[in-house]
C-alpha cells in the first residue's frame, strides 16, 4: 500500500473541491478530481472496500465496466489528451466539452471523496458536507432503504435554486459544521487543511 499514492489522490481531491467552494476554473477542478478519482479507487479496492463503481454494476448490472468509465472520465478524457491512444490521430472532442459544465464535477467530486472515504475510514469536513449536499441535489442516486428528508432538512429546496444559491447553501453548511465540536472530534472527521504541501508529514 503506497501511502504516498493516497497522499496524492487526497492532495488531487482537495485541490479540486477547494476550487470548486470557490467557484474558480472548473476545468482544473474536473481534471484534479479525475486524477484523484483514478488513484483511490486502487486503494479502495486493495483495502477489501467496494469503491463506487461496484455500486453502479450492483445497481445496474446491464451496464460494464467500460461504459462506466466512458460515462465517469469522458470530459477528463477530452481535457488532458489531444490525440487518440491508437493511431495518433487528433482527437475532435470541440462538441462534447461545449456541453461541459460545473455540475460535472459534483459527480467526479462525490465519486472520488466516497472512495476516499472507504479506503482511508475519514474525510475532511468540507468532503462529508458535499457529500451530503450531493444526496439532496440527486436523491435518485440513494439506495431505497436510505430515506431522502434527512438531506432535504440540511438543504432545503436545493433543487429549485440558482446554482449560485446551491453552492452557497454548501458553503454555509460547511462553515456552520467546521464548527462543530462532535462532528470536528469524530475519527472519521479528518483534521488539516484541503490544499496541502508536498511530501505530507
Amino acid at each position: 500500500m503506497s501511502n504516498l499514492k493516497i497522499a496524492s489522490a487526497r492532495r488531487q481531491l482537495g485541490t479540486a473541491l477547494a476550487l470548486y467552494l470557490q467557484d474558480s476554473d472548473p476545468v482544473s477542478v474536473h481534471c484534479l478530481a479525475g486524477g484523484g478519482c483514478e488513484l483511490i479507487e486502487f486503494y479502495a479496492k486493495k483495502v477489501g472496500a467496494q469503491p463506487f463503481t461496484s455500486h453502479v454494476l450492483e445497481t445496474f448490472p446491464e451496464m460494464n465496466i467500460q461504459e462506466i468509465r466512458r460515462l465517469q472520465r469522458q470530459f477528463w478524457n477530452a481535457f488532458k489528451h489531444a490525440t487518440h491512444q491508437h493511431g495518433g490521430a487528433e482527437r475532435d472532442d470541440d462538441e462534447l466539452l461545449k456541453g461541459f459544465t460545473d455540475e460535472q464535477n459534483d459527480h467526479a467530486l462525490f465519486i472520488g471523496w466516497y472512495d476516499y472515504a472507504v479506503a482511508v475510514s475519514a474525510m475532511p469536513v468540507e468532503a462529508q458536507v458535499h457529500q451530503a449536499w450531493y444526496l439532496a441535489m440527486h436523491p435518485d442516486k440513494l439506495a431505497a432503504q436510505y430515506p431522502s428528508d434527512l438531506y432535504e432538512k440540511v438543504f432545503p429546496n436545493l433543487k429549485g435554486r440558482t446554482r449560485a444559491e446551491q453552492k452557497r447553501m454548501l458553503n454555509e453548511v460547511i462553515a456552520r459544521t467546521l464548527k462543530d465540536d462532535a462532528v470536528m472530534s469524530d475519527p472519521a472527521t479528518e483534521k488539516g487543511p484541503l490544499v496541502a504541501g508536498w511530501p505530507p508529514n
